[in-house]
């Protein structure tokens, strides 16, 4: 027979082991929250792309690039400037969040990474004109990382599907 101290020991015992396990709950709980946010994330911002008017914006501004130079976009007034790299800007912003692992890379290489790496083939002369006349060698370095990153990860993706298949 335990002793009131015995049984008060064992009290103790078990409290602290439901603390550890809630504390590794929270924490579970935490990660799933953390990766059910950063894959929210992508889907917004696909949601944001594959809007009418972002559409009309990614092609005008591709057809744009396929038929001006850096110069001439100089030479515009600087509103218009700005509002031709409202769609590069973005792309960089969605880049760092990939790059800081704020969004779930997967996914985002899923749904956006075709976007990111097309686009960017297309805004590579404006990227190197933009780092050279202001002298600023990392601007858009976010997004030219993704879009080295997303084809590798995207085959890797492509190569775990198929090793589940029969």
């Amino acid at each position: 027979m335990l002793s009131l101290d015995g049984w008060g020991d064992i009290a103790q015992f078990v409290i602290a082991g439901s603390g550890f396990v809630a504390l590794i709950g929270a924490g579970a709980q935490l990660s799933l929250s953390r990766a059910n946010a950063r894959r929210s994330r992508v889907y917004e911002y696909a949601d944001r792309f594959n809007t009418p008017e972002m559409l009309r914006r990614t092609a005008d501004y591709r057809e744009y690039w396929d038929t001006h130079n850096f110069e001439h976009f100089m030479s515009l007034d600087l509103a218009e400037q700005l509002e031709r790299l409202l769609l590069p800007n973005l792309v960089e912003e969605v880049a760092l969040l990939y790059n800081r692992k704020l969004l779930d890379r997967e996914v985002a290489s899923e749904l956006l990474g075709v976007y990111v790496e097309r686009l960017w083939e297309v805004s590579r002369p404006l990227v190197d004109s933009v780092r050279l006349a202001e002298k600023r060698p990392t601007i858009y370095s976010e997004w030219e990382q993704m879009q080295r990153d997303t084809p590798t990860r995207r085959a890797r993706m492509i190569d775990r599907n198929k090793q589940r298949l029969p």
